[in-house]
């Protein structure tokens, strides 16, 4: 099967989809920064390498025979601004050139719903297609950032590369803040699987949700490069509230409380 390196590979997205990913065959190359430890290794199937998301000479040489590359590293939450434009923007870049100088074919960038978080829940780019960016935090601006990225590495090196705009991702939909938005750890490997084995060639974004019967996204930018969501929400939730509606209950816009007045930019806030 294929080789497949994964950054940020202690973090809650990677740890769930390695075992899917090995159980499949797929042998996994675990980049993160040094002094992290990568959980419940396999080693017959994983190694890991300590290598800073900066350092484009140590990722080159860790991505170098993997089929694809699955950038997961950076920080996943608000920051200050020049943490944020450290590990975030120029970490993506520092990926993207590893990528390309150990002739990887195919990237996976995680982006964020916050890219779009002051998109209305109703409008018509979300129903149909995929709206421009309307960042709603540092954060989001950044994942802008890693999207330009690479649609840049795609045009220029000839990279397949696919952002893929994560929703909320979680081991289960129980408990979630709403339906609409679960992107469950099946799904995850079905992007990443779905990124190694697409015919589409260039920069793709698409969104990273499950197929919830509540969602408030359009899948079909997913499907263009294979992505076939199969899991729903409403399968695992238990129980109601106010809040099964998604962020239309509380401000109209997709990123729901970011866009309020009284959120504070560049402050840590405990979740994404």
């Amino acid at each position: 099967m294929a080789l497949l390196a994964l950054t940020g590979a202690a973090g809650r997205i990677a740890t769930a989809i390695r075992p899917r990913l090995r159980a499949a065959g797929h042998r996994l190359v675990l980049c993160e920064g040094p002094g992290v430890e990568v959980a419940d290794v396999d080693d017959s199937l994983e190694r890991v390498v300590e290598v800073d998301l900066r350092d484009i000479d140590g990722q080159a040489a860790a991505f170098a025979g993997a089929d694809l590359v699955a950038h997961l590293g950076a920080y996943s939450e608000e920051q200050a601004w020049a943490d944020l434009l450290s590990v975030n923007v120029d970490g993506t870049r520092a990926v993207c050139e590893a990528v390309r100088l150990a002739g990887v074919p195919r990237l996976l960038l995680a982006s964020s719903v916050h890219v779009a978080g002051f998109v209305p829940v109703d409008s018509p780019s979300l129903r149909e297609g995929m709206p421009l960016p309307a960042p709603d935090t540092y954060y989001g601006v950044t994942k802008a950032a890693l999207e330009a990225l690479g649609a840049l590495y795609a045009a220029r090196f000839g990279i397949t590369v696919v952002s893929a705009r994560i929703m909320t991702f979680a081991d289960d939909a129980n408990g979630q803040p709403s339906r609409c938005c679960w992107l469950s750890p099946d799904d995850m490997t079905r992007l990443v699987t779905a990124v190694l084995t697409t015919d589409a060639t260039g920069h793709h974004v698409v969104w990273g949700v499950s197929r919830n019967t509540r969602r408030l996204v359009d899948l079909s930018p997913g499907r263009a490069i294979g992505f076939e969501p199969q899991d729903d929400a409403e399968a695992y939730a238990r129980g109601g509230g106010a809040d099964d509606r998604g962020p239309e209950s509380r401000s109209g816009l997709l990123g729901g409380g970011f866009t309020q007045p009284d959120y504070r930019l560049g402050e840590p806030h405990g979740g994404q």
